[in-house]
């Protein structure tokens, strides 16, 4: 009888402390203390394009790190970098041509690369939403911070976002942003009254298509 409840005891203890095991693993990496997910730059791109009267130019530029944090549910925060120096323009086909704008873009007319070689984004604010724009169907408004060239202003966009426990895939749609907040102002007539025709728009246009993988 003594040995059957010394048995019983040590088998109690045993599961115990299996149990206790469990429940910390379960802590730091299921869903109810959140899942950490890195970028996968390999299958990351941003895009961009500028328009002025007449035309416009495109491309894309390299998202180089990031991460997202989740509660297993759904993102609550995250971050994102971006290189400033890959900027590259897809609709010139003329090398010379190509290669003017894009050392134009790196200036400090406009992005001033050699001073702020990187771009960050951070999440303050995930909401779950439901909409509909241009056949584009977002669940989740996204809220943060953008810094370019060192200025730093709030962001809200519309992302369709989907995710399991492999990993995290955020699109969006094109996304507006001012570059006069960023004091990006060449030849900006919200800036400079007398440019007539020779103006470049103030929106420049983004869009994201992000993903992250399990950590």
């Amino acid at each position: 009888m003594k040995t059957f409840m010394k048995l019983a005891k040590t088998s109690f203890i045993v599961l115990l402390v299996m149990t206790s095991m469990a429940l910390m693993s379960f802590t730091t990496e299921g869903s109810p203390a959140g899942m950490a997910f890195a970028l996968s730059n390999e299958n990351s791109t941003l895009a961009w394009e500028g328009t002025k009267p007449g035309g416009a130019h495109y491309g894309v530029i390299d998202v180089v790190s990031g991460k997202i944090d989740t509660d297993g549910q759904q993102v609550t925060g995250g971050s994102f970098i971006i290189d400033m120096n890959s900027i590259i323009c897809q609709d010139l086909a003329s090398e010379r041509m190509n290669s003017r704008l894009v050392g134009h873009l790196k200036s400090e007319d406009f992005f001033h690369t050699e001073a702020y070689p990187k771009a960050f984004f951070n999440i303050t604010n995930v909401t779950p939403r439901q909409s509909e724009a241009e056949g584009f169907s977002a669940n989740y408004m996204v809220t943060g911070n953008l810094t370019i060239r060192g200025n730093s202003n709030e962001i809200s966009f519309p992302a369709n976002i989907t995710m399991d426990d492999r990993l995290v895939y955020a699109k969006t749609g094109q996304i507006e942003l001012d570059r006069t907040k960023w004091n990006v102002n060449f030849q900006s007539k919200k800036i400079f009254s007398n440019l007539a025709d020779r103006y470049i728009d103030d929106i420049m246009i983004v869009s994201l298509d992000l993903r992250f993988d399990r950590s």
